[in-house]
């Protein structure tokens, strides 16, 4: 759940982008740009078309594109100059969209033909020329405009004409030609390079549906916009009607960004509605006759304005109802750039009502931001989702690697255990055909001659020795065993001494990380009590039973009825089974009892590893 302060700072950076939207939206004709003060305004002018009478006109005048329309007209204006200043006068006009030229009384001394690169139809170029000096005549001088209006669907436009000084005019020609020509150079130049490298970025990685229909978007704009921005100059001028041809397809294909940009994938019908449209429009552009071009003019402004609504509304549903982030971040450009589309076409429908300057050229330079940064975001979270797999692959390469290590270790372990077993095994079979051998005959020998102590040391080294075999092929938890061979070699030799065993294992609880060694300390501990019982008892009954005990340990207890336990014997066998005891950290307790001696042995559940 989001906490109250992440929900009103969300709230108040919405608010604060609408708050933008608007400002933005709305600056164009709020903010007035700082007029020519004090210099002269000419707003009569005598419109001259071909070789018929001229007649009186308000400036700003604007001509529509018609069959009949000359290819130039004339304007004349009377400029009755005072007294020039040491500076001299200026000729300052605000906005003409064609080509233009001035002559003073017949004198040519401006053509903005080789001063302008742009001269399309969506650029507004405010002119400043010099006026040359002449000499005062009566009622004023003639100051005449040519302008080109060529046969193109964009009306021809003509602002008002100041005359004044430098200081009167230069200031606002400084300010329009920054907003007119300027930041429409930085929109174009900003498009080439956004148009370069998505077509860059989509060639390199071509597993993009968004990156490759903005490629074929900014594909479409470049070429768009070069015709809107040049559309007049002379090595241009013959393929406007194509380019305008492609307007409409530049207009839908907005909505196939969008509909990428939100995740989802184009309609194919939308796709090839903008093929068939396109293909269409081309072909009434190479017919060449003027309704067929008026018609693809018409449909360019048509499917644009249509396009960029759809659109505008993809992206709103994108960032409203399905959250989409990148929606989100270009929400406020889109906005921007359908409202100064649609401004411009109601500018366009009403002139001369209201200047005929463009703003959606600046628009688009807004939605080319957006556009970057979605992609830097996408970028940024690319990186990131890099950097977090990365560390998610540097983690699990280190399990694995710890995982090899330790089954490297395993196998280490396993590989000395089998050598070690091979070499207990060797081991085994040289005790029991070697030495137990010689033990045999050593008895059999001793009991033909009759000597008993010797017959006896023997059968005590024989019994040590199987002792020792018997513990070398034990393993893990399997003291029990170990302790049943025991007793089963045990039962002769009292049975011979008329000892009675009372034996019972039944409860000793399971002891791990039984080895050779410590399993040969413990039979050695309970063998040298059995030893002491009936060496110093002598006992006649010997009990030895397993159970459990206190703190998870396991109790061996032998028990004779000889006599009690006194520590004065002056032997080593109880000081050797205390330190094999403490050898396998155990507990012994030895303790008299009224007729015998008990001895306890408390083993951990976990022998550790002795090799005696």
């Amino acid at each position: 759940m989001k906490r109250p302060a992440t929900v009103w700072l969300r709230r108040i950076g919405w608010a604060a982008l609408a708050v933008a939207t608007l400002a933005i939206a709305a600056a164009p004709d709020l903010v007035r740009l700082p007029r020519p003060l004090g210099a002269i305004v000419i707003d009569r002018a005598t419109l001259l078309s071909g070789d018929g009478p001229g007649r009186e006109v308000s400036l700003p005048h604007v001509i529509y594109p018609a069959s009949g329309n000359p290819l130039s007209v004339r304007y004349v204006v009377t400029v009755d100059a005072p007294a020039r200043p040491d500076g001299g006068l200026f000729v300052y006009t605000p906005l003409v969209n064609r080509r233009v030229s001035m002559a003073m009384d017949g004198r040519t001394f401006y053509d903005s033909d080789p001063q302008t690169l742009w001269s399309g139809p969506v650029v507004g170029t405010p002119i400043l020329a010099p006026l040359p000096r002449l000499p005062p005549a009566e009622g004023g001088q003639q100051l005449t405009l040519t302008v080109h209006t060529d046969r193109f669907a964009a009306p021809t436009y003509l602002s008002q004409i100041y005359v004044g000084t430098e200081s009167q005019v230069v200031p606002s020609f400084k300010w329009r030609t920054f907003f007119d020509i300027d930041l429409k150079n930085l929109s174009f130049a900003v498009q080439l390079i956004l148009a370069a490298g998505v077509i860059v970025a989509y060639l390199a990685t071509r597993s993009s549906a968004l990156l490759f229909w903005l490629a074929v978007f900014e594909t479409v704009s470049v070429v768009a916009v070069i015709g809107m921005f040049a559309g007049f100059q002379p090595g241009v001028r013959d393929v406007v009607p194509y380019i305008v041809a492609l307007v409409p397809a530049w207009g839908l294909l907005s909505v196939s960004v969008a509909i990428a940009l939100i995740g989802r994938r184009p309609p194919l019908a939308l796709t090839l509605g903008i093929v068939v449209l396109t293909a269409v429009l081309l072909a009434c552009a190479a017919s060449g006759t003027p309704p067929a071009r008026m018609a693809v003019s018409l449909a360019a402004a048509i499917f644009i304005c249509v396009g960029a609504i759809a659109g505008t509304g993809v992206i709103f549903w994108g960032a409203l109802r399905l959250r989409n982030v990148d929606a989100r971040f270009i929400l406020a450009p889109a906005v921007l750039t359908t409202w100064f589309l649609l401004r411009d076409g109601y500018v366009a429908a009403t002139l001369p009502e209201h200047a005929f300057r463009l703003y959606s050229p600046h628009a688009g330079m807004v939605f080319v931001a957006g556009m970057i940064v979605v992609m830097v975001r996408r970028m940024s979270s690319s990186f990131d989702q890099l950097d977090r797999s990365n560390e998610t692959l540097n983690a699990k390469l280190a399990e694995r690697e710890a995982e090899l290590a330790a089954l490297s270790r395993l196998e280490q372990i396993e590989a000395a255990r089998l050598v070690r077993a091979h070499e207990r095994q060797r081991l085994t079979h040289d005790l029991h055909d070697g030495i137990s051998g010689h033990l045999v005959s050593i008895i059999a020998l001793s009991e033909r001659a009759e000597e008993r102590p010797i017959e006896q040391a023997a059968r005590d080294a024989l019994n040590d020795l199987r002792l020792v075999i018997y513990s070398l092929d034990l393993g893990d938890a399997e003291l029990t065993l170990a302790l049943a061979n025991f007793r089963e070699r045990l039962i002769p030799q009292l049975h011979r001494l008329g000892v009675e065993l009372d034996w019972s294992m039944a409860n000793l609880p399971e002891v791990t990380g039984v080895t050779p060694g410590n399993a040969l300390a413990v039979l050695r501990i309970v063998q040298e009590a059995i030893t002491n019982a009936l060496k110093h008892g002598p006992a006649r009954r010997i009990a030895i039973r397993g159970g459990p005990a206190a703190d998870g340990m396991a109790s061996i207890t032998i028990e004779n009825d000889g006599k009690p336990f006194t520590d004065d014997s002056g032997g080593r066998g109880l000081d050797n089974m205390r330190r094999r005891a403490e050898g396998l950290r155990a507990r012994l307790c030895c303790e008299s009892l009224d007729q015998g001696t008990r001895v306890t042995l408390l083993l951990p559940g976990h022998l550790p590893d002795v090799e005696t």
